[in-house]
């Protein structure tokens, strides 16, 4: 029995001295960049290329992410419906008040509070990595050129806004001006410049191009994604939204 726990021990202790050799060795500093006028010029460029204006316009999204997490948005008016598992939660993201169900049962007080902050939290982790192309110059940040792979990439940082701000993102682009990776410096993630692609780039409504999947660390997928002038548009004709 004592030679099976030293050899647990042994084995705990060399995945932690691999652990730490690896982020050691694999984190990279947060490069400094230049600010003004060659910064926005490049963010112009990209927001031309997945057709910023478009998406502007846009009232209504949806979309699966990793297969578990389902979306229904109203980006206009700020309401936001999330089921995985069996709940649904029903909420306002600016305001923080709606409903919530688990098992088709209604939460009340402290179960919906709780219900409604993890529905959130999962909601600015994941619609982030479906729109933040198109978030580059949302309030609080600033962007920047850095030198990248020989090529200028833009830096953008983020003061404020989400559930963890002050990330840095620094996108590096293909021939076209398309997001083709993204670099990450983020409160998360303790290794500094892990890289994950944006690819399978699709076209939707208006022009607007998503990308559907990414690749790096982790492997991710975005499905079922629909976006419209209304909710009723892109749910069959039902809004939720109405019991809010």
């Amino acid at each position: 029995m004592k030679k099976t726990f030293k050899i647990i021990g042994t084995i705990i202790l060399v995945l932690i001295i691999a652990l730490v050799a690896f982020l050691y060795f694999t984190s990279k500093p947060l490069p400094q960049g230049e600010k003004g006028i060659k910064a926005e010029a490049l963010t112009d460029k990209i927001q031309q290329a997945i057709n910023q204006k478009a998406w502007d316009s846009i009232v209504a999204v949806a979309f699966t992410f990793k297969g578990s997490h389902h979306y229904l948005w109203d980006k206009k008016r700020n309401l936001v419906q999330v089921q995985w598992d069996h709940k649904k939660v029903i909420y306002n993201n600016q305001t923080l008040e709606g409903v919530a169900y688990e098992n088709d049962k209604k939460l009340a007080d402290t179960d919906k509070t709780k219900a409604i902050k993890q529905a959130n939290d999962s909601f600015n982790n994941d619609s982030f990595w479906l729109i933040a192309p198109f978030k580059l110059r949302d309030a609080g940040t600033t962007r920047s050129i850095v030198m990248q792979d020989n090529q200028e990439a833009l830096m953008v940082t983020y003061a404020t806004g989400g559930s963890t701000p002050g990330d840095s993102y620094l996108w590096l682009v293909d021939q076209n001006y398309v997001p083709k990776v993204w670099r990450l410096w983020v409160s998360i993630i303790p290794v500094g410049g892990l890289e994950t692609s944006w690819e399978d780039w699709k076209t939707f409504q208006n022009n607007v191009k998503i990308a559907t999947s990414h690749k790096g660390l982790i492997n991710l997928k975005l499905q079922n994604i629909k976006i419209g002038k209304s909710i009723e548009a892109i749910n069959n004709g039902v809004n939720p939204f109405t019991e809010l």
